[in-house]
């Protein structure tokens, strides 16, 4: 009776082995078919994403081109550029018209008007030669005249600086 009592134990833990490798088995292709399916979705979500952000590319692209601003500098770069440029060169009609006038002070309105009309002629937009008779109205100083007023301001403070020393001197008596 012990010998058949050990022989169904032997038996029933050989099948409880058998059982574990397959529950093993099947536990492992389960978890591979999972892994499988995880990845598939993976791709599926990526490609997802990839597809969004090429949509969302293009459609900001297709509301920039609608936009009018940029439908206008596109036809902007599109004209031709003007075959007559600005030249740092003096035009030859301006120099044969201020030979003919006396000489202009530097900050008056002829000498404005002449570059004005210059600048016309060279072709630049008429709101850029306002900006720059502002600019010219608002820094216009003869060079002569900045020099000057340097050399008088360093006069001036040297002077005050002298009579500070001598006050020094004087109170330290």
């Amino acid at each position: 009776m012990a010998e058949e009592l050990d022989d169904i134990g032997r038996e029933t833990a050989a099948v409880m082995r058998q059982m574990l490798q397959l529950a093993t088995l099947v536990a492992l292709r389960t978890r591979e078919r999972g892994q499988k399916e995880a990845e598939a979705r993976a791709k599926v979500t990526e490609t997802r994403m990839k597809e969004t952000r090429e949509r969302a590319l293009r459609e900001a692209a297709e509301s920039k081109a609608k936009d009018p601003r940029n439908q206008e500098l596109a036809r902007l770069l599109a004209r031709p550029a003007a075959t007559q440029g600005i030249s740092l060169e003096k035009d030859r009609s301006m120099v044969q018209s201020l030979a003919a006038e006396p000489p202009v002070r530097y900050d008056s309105r002829e000498r404005r008007e002449a570059l004005a009309q210059h600048l016309s002629r060279a072709g630049v937009a008429p709101d850029l030669v306002s900006v720059r008779m502002l600019l010219d109205v608002g820094q216009a100083t003869p060079a002569q005249e900045a020099a000057r007023t340097v050399a008088e301001d360093l006069a001036k403070r040297q002077t005050r600086e002298a009579a500070a020393r001598a006050l020094e001197r004087s109170r330290t008596r």
